[in-house]
């Protein structure tokens, strides 16, 4: 999202953000701020459908390079061939000493393509994701992804539970490290606001949930757990965010058909910020119903804002992120009744949420700060470099 390093960028960059809508990845733009505040010149080279034409911004450290994404019509047949020219080209105008490749898909792709020494960062276990969806789309990108993997100099894994995955299913041919995505100081400090500010229980509950539609993120069953959580606590509220998750969209057809959405606001994919601010000022509850995930940067999120988390036992690394239940509640997140009864119960606990959320907030600021991830990736960069030329830059 170039507008969220929009202070790094001169005034006629700044004056072409309008045209300019952004894909989302929080966990990017942690790693640029750090590495700017650190005094790196950094080059960001991402795909956008929103542009037709190829955009560059530039600031005195920073240039993002904007290309254009086709539909997947069109990419899909050819194995995103003009994409991969594209990231090609740009890189190769920009000539940057290392490069950091974020997914194991079609920006990787391009720039394995560079002849530069590049670490990819696994932000997914493409095995996992293809079996639970058991759709196309994320079969044929297990295929882009072994591509990657088995090509790559060096590969980033966003958790233990990643690092296992690809080691067991991949057999990648180079080192491979793992280093969490961090947060940014800024949301910590929305935790620590919120943790001074905690006062009586509220007289209803808001909760919240961050994801998509569909069946990894799961949230056609946090509807039924609601309904039942709405029969205990009838003024209970729920927020989804997320794509097909807004008015008229997607959840909110499948809910009416079912009478599911008492008490929902559907609010869709909307700015990070606002996010943050729901989490900061309104929610009382986060709840993951994610069946697999890699890391849970929205459980981390939510730690960092001080609201207590609920996620999957058996969710890929969500229990390895909520440190086996110190830093959250997990339960099968599968099964309706249990995650409606675990929600109920941790309404019902306040003093134990305020403990929970003192070692949530804790445990990610000891594990997920911005400054200790931009140092990690720094390290891995620099030894990938020497290993490639023989000397340090």
């Amino acid at each position: 999202m170039p507008h969220q390093v929009a202070d790094h960028l001169d005034a006629a960059s700044k004056a072409r953000l309008t045209a300019i809508r952004g894909v989302p990845a929080p966990q990017v733009t942690a790693l640029v701020r750090g590495w700017l505040r650190q005094g790196h010149q950094v080059s960001v080279f991402c795909l956008d459908p929103s542009v037709a034409t190829i955009q560059e911004l530039r600031g005195d450290q920073l240039s993002i390079h904007v290309l254009p994404k086709r539909r997947a019509r069109h990419y899909l047949p050819d194995f995103y061939r003009t994409e991969r020219r594209l990231i090609r080209e740009a890189i190769r105008r920009e000539r940057p000493d290392v490069i950091s490749a974020q997914w194991t898909y079609e920006h990787a792709l391009g720039a394995l393509e560079c002849g530069i020494p590049t670490a990819v960062t696994c932000q997914d276990t493409p095995l996992r994701y293809a079996w639970i969806s058991k759709h196309w789309f994320t079969t044929y990108h297990l295929l882009v992804a072994w591509r990657v993997i088995r090509r790559a100099n060096r590969l980033v894994c966003i958790s233990p539970y990643t690092a296992e995955h690809i080691q067991k299913y991949f057999r990648p041919r180079c080192p491979v490290d793992v280093v969490p995505n961090g947060i940014m100081p800024e949301v910590f400090d929305r935790g620590g606001r919120r943790m001074q500010q905690a006062g009586a229980r509220p007289g209803s509950f808001s909760l919240c949930s961050v994801g998509g539609w569909g069946k990894i993120k799961n949230n056609a069953t946090l509807l039924k757990a609601f309904s039942t959580v709405r029969r205990r606590h009838p003024s209970a509220r729920l927020a989804l965010f997320g794509r097909e998750v807004g008015p008229d969209q997607a959840a909110e057809r499948w809910a009416r058909r079912r009478n599911l959405q008492h008490g929902v606001e559907f609010k869709g994919s909307v700015a990070y910020n606002q996010v943050l601010d729901f989490l900061e000022t309104e929610a009382d509850l986060m709840v993951h119903p994610s069946l697999v995930e890699t890391q849970g940067l929205v459980l981390v999120e939510a730690m960092a804002c001080g609201v207590p988390v609920i996620g999957g036992l058996d969710s890929g690394a969500v229990a390895w992120t909520l440190e086996g239940g110190r830093s959250g509640y997990l339960c099968d997140v599968g099964d309706e009744r249990a995650l409606g009864q675990t929600i109920i119960e941790a309404l019902e606990q306040p003093d134990r949420n305020r403990d929970l959320v003192k070692r949530a907030w804790d445990s990610a600021k000891r594990r997920f700060n911005q400054e200790q991830v931009v140092n990690a990736n720094v390290a891995i960069l620099q030894q990938l470099l020497t290993a490639s030329s023989g000397t340090p830059k």
